[in-house]
């Protein structure tokens, strides 16, 4: 929540408390209603305390008028309290957290024969450009710069079609380059 709705929903709270509280003492019967006038009328008449009572005023009004009229922007707060892309369009919102999109880089991954393991990193930067680290473990028969170009347009390719994102960068770590042998084991 933004620091100037806080700031409307304060003063609002206190308002409706003071109401509420002398609403209250008037009905019971704990405060004459006259004496609440009287108050007023004599606190009315001091120039000081007119101009204090219409600067306030003026500030209830534009909070009301911006909390009634101007809506706050979900779109930043849904951002930063989430991992993962907002996808949005007329008909309502879609939310990709990371942990799918490493889900989907990881299923297209395994596919590929001479990956034996992978990590996968996802980093969304502040305007929810994408990019991937993947870190794999191949078998010594494979051909790397065949693989790895291999995975990365799979890669890309899938994401693109399933949430229509553009992956920004794909980088590729080789780990370990596992024997026949160990393999086999």
């Amino acid at each position: 929540m933004k620091l100037l709705d806080r700031i409307i929903l304060g003063v609002f709270s206190v308002l409706m408390l003071l109401i509420s509280i002398f609403s209250c003492l008037v009905i019971f019967g704990w405060l004459d209603a006259t004496v609440l006038f009287l108050f007023l009328t004599k606190l009315l008449e001091t120039q000081t305390a007119c101009n204090a009572i219409i600067g306030i005023n003026i500030f209830i009004i534009i909070l009301a008028i911006k909390t009634i009229f101007f809506e706050s922007t979900a779109k930043e707060e849904i951002n930063e309290n989430t991992d993962g892309i907002l996808l949005q369009n007329e008909d309502g919102k879609l939310l990709i957290t990371k942990e799918t999109l490493k889900n989907m880089v990881d299923s297209q991954v395994q596919g590929f024969e001479g990956v034996k393991s992978s990590q996968t990193k996802i980093i969304l930067d502040k305007n929810n450009d994408l990019s991937i680290i993947l870190t794999i473990d191949v078998t010594e028969n494979v051909v790397i710069k065949e693989l790895s170009n291999n995975i990365q347009i799979k890669v890309k390719d899938t994401i693109k079609k399933s949430i229509d994102v553009d992956v920004k960068s794909l980088d590729i770590k080789i780990r370990n380059i596992i024997s026949l042998e160990e393999t086999k084991e």
